[in-house]
């Protein structure tokens, strides 16, 4: 995870967006653990570009797998992970892939 988080805050940064370090850096951290444990023994793949003037962060991970957001529930260990990107992103989606899936985030523009 520390890799994918690394990349994401010098991606931001080179792209022009040090103000969505943070957001972006929860968010990969987020979908990087959702990956491991959708897809354990394969490895995920973390892209950063610009879409419509917005940062975008991609994480594409090998299983079918969709994923879902569950009813939240505080006392549990996990389970809240989608709940986080929801509050942090302008919006977010699914998009299979004949090897699996990417989840894909636009970040907002941040003044």
């Amino acid at each position: 995870m520390r890799k994918a988080r690394d990349f994401v805050r010098t991606q931001l940064c080179d792209l022009g967006f040090p103000e969505s370090v943070d957001d972006g850096v929860l968010i990969v951290s987020e979908l990087a653990t959702n990956a491991s444990r959708s897809a354990p023994d394969a490895p995920y793949v973390v892209t950063v570009r610009v879409g419509a003037g917005h940062p975008v962060i991609e994480v594409h991970d090998c299983s079918p797998g969709l994923p879902e957001k569950c009813a939240p529930d505080f006392t549990s260990e996990s389970g809240r992970g989608l709940h986080v990107v929801d509050e942090l992103c302008a919006e977010w989606d699914c998009v299979q892939s004949s090897m699996g899936k990417a989840i894909v985030v636009l970040l907002p523009r941040k003044a």
